[in-house]
């Protein structure tokens, strides 16, 4: 099968619609299908055209402009109708404001088109911002509704969301493809000694520093949680500039990591293998997201899968894993209180919040989530 796959940020750019569809296009490459890929060039440095190690036939398109995670591409819909006779099938991933024009279009051209809806886009600032995300919301609900097959991550999800609620004939729920790196027997203690943390409790949170992350939450919690645990660490996993910039990335949580970074390890971006070591060396993993638009969380799974609990907001999407796994606990969204208690309560009883494997296999394992895609790219009609 020919798959193209359409999306704004592909690698090396990090964010867990871009490791969603990097995974989903390698293992769809393994499994002997021809995969393409177009996005944006969002950084001049990277090549116009490549092709990954796997196989995959990369191209990147010219920004226009950029509305904080949103891009102006005006060659994308030409882009993906020179591809059309070279696919069996397009797989769009949203947000994206082209969304309603290439589902058209490809629905015109008898091609089968899908699409996944990682997350509703909303843009801070002036007119244009606001503008651009009302744009893509009714781009996508148009485009969507159109569509083969609108996915999405989970059920309760596809409740709340503006665009997702509103699909009925065409809704499917696959969870994101996750794998798990091995590691060494050695891995935790390994780790450790190399972050100095020596044998003090370690909460660990991996993502971006972006507002949406609850990361400010995180570390108020942190003199309440040391009443409990002395020693304790905080752990951040994530990249700290932004990478069309290069910039340190600031927000609320500056103010906090001044004040409590005695307590705080930045480790700042992991490759895949460091990230397994990572999951394995600490404690407990934390998801304080605080923002409605976050919708899973592909990093609770990844620590799960090594044995590791994880404390999670109480948000559509966001606290599935914990519900279905039980490993862990859900906290109210922005309650650093309550955070801080709940982090302490697995910190102090972990087997009691032993995620179960066999809950986590039968749900997440990437050979079910590729089955499940290639009866969507099949079956679609």
């Amino acid at each position: 099968m020919r798959i193209l796959q359409v999306l704004y940020y592909y690698e090396p750019y990090t964010s867990g619609l871009t490791i969603y569809a990097a995974r989903l296009s390698r293992e769809m490459a393994a499994r002997g299908h021809q995969v393409q890929v177009i996005s944006a060039r969002y950084d001049p440095a990277l090549p116009r055209h490549e092709v990954s190690p796997e196989g995959i036939d990369i191209t990147r398109l010219r920004v226009l402009a950029k509305f904080d995670r949103a891009v102006l591409l005006p060659s994308l819909v030409a882009a993906v109708l020179r591809r059309l006779d070279e696919v069996d099938v397009v797989h769009l991933h949203l947000p994206m404001a082209e969304t309603a024009v290439l589902v058209a279009l490809c629905r015109l051209r008898k091609k089968r088109v899908v699409v996944t809806h990682h997350a509703d886009l909303v843009l801070a600032g002036g007119i244009l911002p606001r503008l651009a995300a009302t744009v893509a919301r009714l781009s996508s609900i148009i485009g969507g509704r159109l569509a083969n097959a609108f996915v999405t991550n989970t059920a309760a999800r596809a409740k709340v969301s503006p665009v997702s609620r509103i699909m009925r004939r065409n809704l499917r729920v696959i969870p994101p493809p996750i794998i798990i790196n091995p590691v060494p027997r050695d891995a935790r203690t390994a780790f450790r000694n190399e972050r100095e943390w020596g044998h003090a409790p370690v909460i660990g949170f991996v993502g971006r520093y972006a507002s949406e992350k609850g990361i400010e939450v995180l570390l108020q919690a942190i003199p309440l949680l040391r009443m409990r645990h002395p020693h304790a660490i905080v752990a951040l996993a994530g990249p700290h500039t932004d990478p069309r910039t290069g910039i340190r990335r600031s927000g609320p949580w500056d103010i906090w990591l001044e004040r409590y970074g005695y307590a705080v390890d930045e480790l700042g971006y992991l490759s895949d293998d460091d990230l397994a070591r990572f999951y394995t060396a600490i404690d407990v993993l934390v998801l304080p997201s605080i923002d409605w638009t976050e919708s899973f969380g592909m990093v609770q799974i990844e620590a799960m899968m090594h044995g590791t609990p994880v404390v999670a907001s109480n948000l559509p999407g966001v606290s599935d894993p914990v519900k279905i796994t039980g490993g862990g606990l859900i906290v109210k969204p922005g309650d650093a209180s309550a955070l801080a208690m709940a982090i302490a309560e697995v910190i102090s009883v972990p087997e009691r919040y032993l995620p179960n494997q066999q809950a986590i296999a039968s749900n997440y394992a990437l050979a079910a989530v590729a089955d499940a895609w290639e009866q969507v790219y099949e079956g679609a009609s």
